[in-house]
């Protein structure tokens, strides 16, 4: 009986244990996204080309909300998604989520200047969230004056809506 107790109390210490250095590890700040209020100083928003219209503009507050896919961001064919940003920045890449309402093969490219530096594919299907994951291996410099964007391929016409982005920045 004493053996099931001394069982039973280490697993329960083995639980803490991890979930103090989840709880820990999660509050470090080591995960190198800055609150909104921050970023929004950085970068205030975005500004997307649509096959054959007009450019749409979006404040950061509408990406960066509690509320995903709002009625305030539109379901368009989007080739370019550019970042507005007022300073200069060190950045670790970006993510993401898109979905379509039918399915499609969309590639991401993120983009500094002519200067590729990440590339993804993604493949969507009718009313699916899927994340879209742009990060870099190491920060790249950004200046106010680059031209900082996200290229957008796909085969065919699919509209798709975009939402929740998170911009990694390095610390440096």
């Amino acid at each position: 009986m004493r053996n099931k107790l001394l069982i039973g109390a280490g697993i329960l210490l083995t639980i803490f244990i991890v979930f103090l250095v989840i709880i820990c590890g999660a509050s470090s700040g080591g995960n190198n996204t800055l609150p909104e209020d921050d970023l929004k100083q950085i970068v205030y928003g975005v500004s997307c080309d649509v096959k054959d219209e007009e450019s749409i503009d979006y404040d950061m507050s509408i990406l960066l909300d509690e509320t995903q896919f709002n009625d305030n961001i539109q379901n368009k064919n989007y080739t370019k998604i550019k970042f507005n940003q007022s300073q200069n920045f060190d950045s670790l890449g970006i993510a993401f989520m898109v979905k379509a309402n039918e399915n499609c093969s969309l590639n991401f490219s993120l983009m500094k200047g002519d200067e590729v530096l990440k590339t993804t594919n993604v493949s969507l299907e009718n009313g699916v969230v899927q994340d879209v994951n742009l990060t870099l291996e190491n920060a790249v410099s950004v200046s106010a004056n680059d031209e900082f964007y996200i290229s957008i391929n796909q085969t065919g016409e699919s509209p798709f809506v975009f939402d929740t982005m998170l911009f990694f920045l390095s610390e440096e």
